[in-house]
């Protein structure tokens, strides 16, 4: 039997992302710029966190194992939070033991030049970085760490779509994470409403991580979606939103 296309997943990266079906099983296969997936799935598989196997790969695709399994919205719609919330404080614990402090100032000031052409954002380059913390614990990281990039499966959490990135430390995930939970960018396509659920998760992580709650650093992530997005679009107009209410 040869590989059939079975589904187009839609991904925010630019990237073509299928499910393929061949005489065996279903596995994904994602086109495009994915030297940094392979890269950060290669770099947790080895260390030991849940994270799909790869089963072939080049410069311009990767196919890995398909996880079967619940959606973090649909996990939610039907379970508590406390599983869920667990699993990202041992997560993030984990990330944590090999962290040393560095300068990010660097990276702020090349990840941030961009913001020198736009006009509608409600800072300057120079105002947003310095509110950034300067020194943070480079570590072991996910890269995109939403609630959209865990699947529930087999009574466990899986993370999908790691990306190696220079925004290398847990701390931005944390951030990252917070696009979802303060945000809600994951549900902003869908008439759903989980906000007591996400208030409880934000609530779990800050009693663990205190460090969670700048919104500067959330404004940072918020960013890095932004730059994907046209004006008119409506995921700018979420984003701007977003940034302006925590901007202050």
């Amino acid at each position: 039997m040869e590989k059939k296309v079975v589904k187009e997943f839609i991904g925010h990266s630019g990237c073509e992302i299928f499910l393929v079906k061949d005489k065996h099983d279903f596995f994904v296969r994602k086109n495009g710029n994915v030297e940094r997936n392979i890269e950060r799935l290669i770099g947790l598989y080895e260390k030991g966190y849940n994270v799909p196997t790869i089963f072939d790969s080049s410069e311009s695709y990767i196919e890995m194992e398909y996880i079967h399994g619940l959606d973090i919205v649909e996990y939610l719609k039907t379970r508590g939070t406390k599983r869920l919330g667990d699993f990202i404080i041992q997560t993030i614990d984990s990330f944590a033991k090999d962290a040393i402090k560095v300068d990010y100032v660097n990276v702020y000031d090349k990840k941030l030049d961009f913001i020198k052409s736009t006009v509608d954002l409600p800072f300057t380059k120079n105002e947003i970085i310095d509110r950034l913390p300067t020194h943070l614990p480079k570590s072991t990281y996910h890269g995109d760490f939403t609630l959209e990039n865990l699947i529930f499966n087999d009574e466990s959490f899986t993370m999908i779509d790691p990306v190696t990135i220079e925004y290398d430390s847990y701390v931005f995930d944390l951030a990252k994470l917070r696009q979802d939970l303060t945000c809600k960018w994951f549900l902003r396509n869908k008439n759903i409403k989980l906000d007591v659920k996400l208030q409880n998760l934000e609530d779990h992580v800050f009693k663990k991580f205190g460090f969670a709650k700048n919104d500067y650093l959330l404004i940072l992530m918020l960013l890095r979606v932004y730059l994907h997005t046209e004006i008119g679009d409506s995921n700018r107009e979420f984003i701007l939103k977003e940034i302006k209410r925590l901007w202050k």
